[in-house]
């Protein structure tokens, strides 16, 4: 894996940054105007203390005057006072549009993986490119944020800068009195050959500092892998779920192994040679030259005032606003090629927000039919995952009516949920095309299309929010309806049981008095969410996989009863299902082998009598068993 990163042109680096600055702007348009505001008050309360504390010291080494030092304590008091009063509610401002700002910086790669299209988002190119961006933000916090930090710490060391300049004006024309042995300290070559070795002294801190910077950044992909595992295995043991088995079997030892193998973090690493070679020797080179400057600036501003040139007071004075100058143009230059070398990152956050949407967006309405009265086909449709050559689905024909019961069944690969998802639209096939009431689906709008199903998939997630909210899918709840589809799924006992009814947390993240689920509850649960859904078309994508199949046939019984004049899909490799659904599909290696009801297919030789014949021993308990065997 290269470890070199690409050097970023001055011209090209502020058009990216320029872009990303507007794009942050239009989330929060506050936040850099108010870094602008904040940088400001900052440096003139930080320069007001100085100026004062020169006036206090300058009075207590010269007269003394009580009415003078009372004046300058109070002035002193009441300005911290006021800035301390300022900062204070401009702090709680910023503690609220911060917060706002960093949520809708994330937000703006959350929106893309939502608005993309979904064959992107299963794309492992989109994932790495997605995951290099999360280690560029955890390595170095590279991107976004990185924008944000420099343009706080530009602004504030420009005007450190400009306040400096200010205040340090006196050093360079108060005159050395004549008869001094120091008068030469008046002289402009002199005085320009100070000035000369400040700036050369503090323009190695920001060349040395760009040298580290960019040796950091140069190393973010040979630690990418480091970082993943430290990161991955890091979260593992926080997981409360796979605790049992982290107890149960060496788990720590196989974390231990992937990190101390890939050796990121560890002695001979990747961070431990980078401090051994130039970054160190660039960080000590930069302290070495912060101390000489120091020693520069003392040794200047001490003779002068030595020589009777000004008092003590202003010693302090002018002792703090060089060195601030100084180092205001160590951060200004410093900051501004942070920018430059970030704008690599960036750029690849933008590579990533600019992916572009294939899939065909249409624009006619889906019909708001009241009798649900839509049908489906499938016309020769042929479709394969991106980056394979092997097709998941060939030569599907397939039309069905709304308000059928429809058995999608075949072994596990056999291309039961991608015909799903075809017929959800989260793909489109590469051959032969899928109509919706005689239109191809393309034609219309994509959240219409995808608004008339509800399918509950064999990986559904529940989110550790309340229950009303993980049933309705939002936080207006019309509670009546959601606790009639928890009855109706049958989880309606369970309910009664919670003190909070609808508003109970689901699981302990965020609330202590949250409730863990059964696996069975949870199925229970996201049947309930599809229905409230109230679409056309439901679909159960094997969610009760992990069920033993007396179970699962229970649960599809009860779900048979409550579907009502909708159309009903059931995916499975088991045939639980079938014997009150209207219509089989029979899957394997791509194709439809077989089709038709329950007792036509029994009747015949063939994969789903294969199928049944083989499950029939699990449902020996069942109720149904005596109706059923009628069929072996």
């Amino acid at each position: 894996m290269s470890t070199k990163s690409e050097k970023i042109s001055w011209r090209r680096a502020i058009r990216i940054n320029i872009r990303a600055v507007r794009l942050l702007a239009s989330k929060n348009k506050w936040m850099f105007p108010y870094a602008v505001v904040k940088a400001l008050l900052n440096v003139v309360a930080s320069y007001a203390g100085l100026v004062i504390m020169a006036r206090l010291i300058g009075e207590l080494a010269g007269e003394r005057r009580v009415e003078t030092l009372t004046m300058w304590v109070l002035v002193s008091i009441l300005t911290a006072a006021a800035f301390g009063i300022i900062n204070g509610v401009m702090y709680h401002a910023y503690a609220v549009k911060s917060s706002l700002f960093w949520a809708n910086m994330k937000r703006i790669e959350d929106e893309k993986f939502m608005s993309m299209d979904y064959c992107d988002v299963e794309d492992q190119k989109v994932r790495d490119l997605h995951d290099q961006i999360d280690q560029n933000r955890n390595w170095g916090g590279w991107g976004f944020a990185k924008i944000y930090w420099a343009f706080e710490g530009i602004v504030s060391d420009f005007f450190s800068v400009i306040g400096a300049i200010a205040l340090s004006v006196g050093l360079f024309i108060r005159k050395v009195p004549l008869g001094s042995s120091f008068t030469y300290l008046n002289h402009p070559l002199v005085i320009l050959s100070f000035l000369g070795l400040m700036m050369l002294t503090a323009a190695v801190a920001p060349w040395m500092n760009t040298k580290m910077t960019e040796k950091n950044a140069s190393i973010s992909d040979a630690a990418r892998l480091g970082n993943r595992l430290f990161s991955h295995f890091g979260y593992l043991w926080d997981d409360a779920d796979s605790m049992v088995e982290y107890r149960m079997y060496p788990q720590a030892k196989i974390a231990s192994h992937y990190v101390w193998k890939e050796n990121t973090w560890f002695v001979g690493g990747v961070c431990d040679k980078q401090y051994k070679g130039s970054f160190g020797l660039c960080l000590i080179g930069r302290t070495l030259g912060d101390k000489l400057l120091m020693s520069v600036i003392y040794l200047f501003v001490c003779l002068k005032a030595w020589a009777g040139a000004f008092g003590i007071g202003e010693v302090t004075q002018y002792v703090g606003a060089v060195s601030r100058l100084a180092s205001g143009f160590t951060g200004f230059m410093t900051k501004a090629n942070e920018l430059r070398v970030n704008a690599g990152f960036v750029e690849k956050i933008f590579t990533f927000l600019d992916l572009p949407n294939n899939m065909y967006q249409g624009s006619l309405t889906t019909e708001k039919r009241r009798d649900r009265k839509y049908n489906v086909e499938f016309r020769n449709v042929s479709f394969r995952y991106p980056n394979s050559e092997s097709w998941a689905l060939k030569n599907v024909s397939v039309r069905f009516e709304v308000g059928n019961r429809l058995a999608v069944v075949g072994e596990n690969g056999s291309g039961k949920s991608t015909f799903i998802k075809l017929l959800c639209r989260l793909y489109d096939p590469q051959e032969g095309e899928i109509l919706l009431n005689g239109v191809n689906i393309k034609k219309y709008r994509y959240e219409e299309y995808t608004a008339i199903f509800s399918v509950v998939f064999q990986d559904f997630c529940l989110l550790s929010h309340q229950l009303g909210q993980n049933v309705a899918g939002s936080c207006d709840v019309d509670e009546a309806k959601a606790a009639k589809c928890l009855e109706d799924a049958g989880f309606g006992e369970r309910l009664g049981e919670l003190d909070d009814g609808l508003n109970t947390w689901i699981f302990k993240d965020f609330d202590e008095e949250g409730i863990q689920l059964s696996g069975g509850e949870r199925q229970k649960i996201a049947i309930a969410r599809a229905l409230y859904k109230d679409a056309p078309f439901i679909i159960l994508d094997e969610p009760t996989a992990s069920l033993d199949p007396v179970a699962e046939a229970d649960i599809y019984q009860k779900f048979d009863e409550i579907v009502g004049d909708r159309t009903a899909i059931y995916i499975s490799h088991r045939l639980s299902s079938c014997r009150f659904c209207g219509e089989i599909l029979v899957f394997e290696e791509g194709s439809v082998i077989q089709r038709g009801n329950h007792e036509e297919l029994i009747g015949t030789e063939g994969k789903y009598r294969e199928l049944w014949e083989a499950q029939a021993k699990y449902y020996e308990k069942s109720k149904q068993y005596e109706e059923d065997k009628k069929y072996l």
